[in-house]
């Protein structure tokens, strides 16, 4: 059987859980984000798209941790060292998995 674009990118959907909060909020930040600050800028994207939630998607470095290796592996986003940090930043196929969730298929 042969899967296709919309398959292979709902399955990713699916996989990722949580994970689209993290792509979402790169997306709005709008610039790269340095991984001591991504549960920062996931969390505050969060609260504006849901305030009546109170458990924030990522609420501990574990989990941060977690997503960040998943979103990376996944080829979601990207990663640029800056000196002994890691940016973040939505990669090209990430931005085409936002736009199939926004779509929501």
């Amino acid at each position: 059987m042969r899967l296709t674009r919309d398959q292979i990118l709902s399955a990713i959907s699916r996989g990722i859980g949580d994970g689209a909060w993290v792509l979402a909020a790169l997306a709005w930040h709008g610039k790269p984000v340095a991984k001591e600050k991504l549960r920062d800028v996931t969390n505050a994207y969060f609260r504006r798209a849901k305030p009546e939630e109170t458990e924030m998607p990522i609420r501990s470095r574990h989990l941060l941790d977690e997503m960040a290796a998943r979103l990376e592996g996944a080829a979601l986003v990207t990663v640029f060292p800056k000196g002994k940090a890691k940016l973040y930043m939505v990669s090209e196929l990430g931005n085409e998995l936002i736009q199939h969730m926004r779509k929501g298929r």
